[in-house]
């Protein structure tokens, strides 16, 4: 399967994905583009898949209809979304073309915003 990762999902989820022909928006020259502009670049390639963790998209953007693939990841955080490969490969696998599914990694807090246990 094309993967396109957005430059807002980490770039080492493309090394976790094997048995798909996996590219980053960055290597791609799209980096900085507008998330509209960068729609419409992923389908000119004929991506089946788009994987992204800028929440805001979903909320800009038109997804139904696109023909391709799209997984919103909650975070953005390698370590996080290390811990949830096989779960973001399975979402892969089973998730439709034209809708956005959510794909649950867990949440990074900041330091300074983390409870501490006295």
């Amino acid at each position: 399967m094309k993967v396109v990762l957005d430059e807002s999902a980490p770039e080492g989820l493309g090394d976790c994905l094997p048995g798909h022909d996996v590219h980053t928006s960055t290597s791609l020259g799209w980096k900085g583009i507008k998330n509209g502009k960068l729609l419409k670049l992923v389908e000119s390639i004929g991506t089946e898949a788009f994987i992204t963790s800028d929440k805001s998209m979903e909320k800009q953007q038109v997804f139904q209809g696109r023909p391709f693939r799209t997984l919103m990841l909650s975070t953005n955080s390698w370590p996080l979304i290390q811990d949830h490969v096989l779960v973001i490969a399975q979402a892969l696998e089973t998730a439709q073309v034209g809708v956005v599914t959510q794909v649950e990694c867990g949440r990074f807090v900041p330091k300074k915003h983390r409870r501490t246990s006295q």
